[in-house]
């Protein structure tokens, strides 16, 4: 589970709304995982959890991006690849359960992988733009 400190905080409650969105279905994705026997309706949510993912990715990553050019922010460009790679993640996660279904394990993967992926690129990129809003 990924639980939001203002470790997190880049500096725009724009953007910090919308990382605490993404963490609320990760930790949802989570809680749906520890189900050993989902019913039909939970595996219809996890496909639109899923999608969900993606169109957020999207659409946020754009709004960040433009937000980090705007302020000159210095970790733009490692932003923008870092992007690129999660983008990706999801195309190929998205093959992988077109051919072998949403297996518990397939859905395990996504979940560690995102949730590392989440702290350490907010974390690590992200917050880099704290103290060129502030500037």
């Amino acid at each position: 589970m990924v639980i939001w400190t203002e470790q997190f905080a880049t500096g725009s409650d724009a953007l910090d709304q919308q990382h605490r969105l993404l963490i609320n279905n990760l930790n949802l994705l989570e809680s749906l995982l520890t189900d050993t026997n989902p019913s039909r309706e939970q595996g219809e949510f996890l496909i639109h959890l899923v999608d969900f993912l993606e169109s957020y990715a999207n659409t946020h990553f754009k709004f960040e991006e433009e937000c980090m050019e705007r302020y000159r922010c210095p970790a733009h460009a490692q932003n923008k690849q870092a992007h690129a790679q999660f983008m990706e993640f999801v195309r190929e996660f998205k093959e992988r359960c077109r051919a072998q279904g949403l297996r518990p394990d397939v859905l395990q993967g996504l979940y560690q992988r995102l949730g590392s992926w989440v702290e350490g690129h907010i974390l690590g990129v992200d917050t880099q733009l704290r103290p060129c809003i502030k500037a």
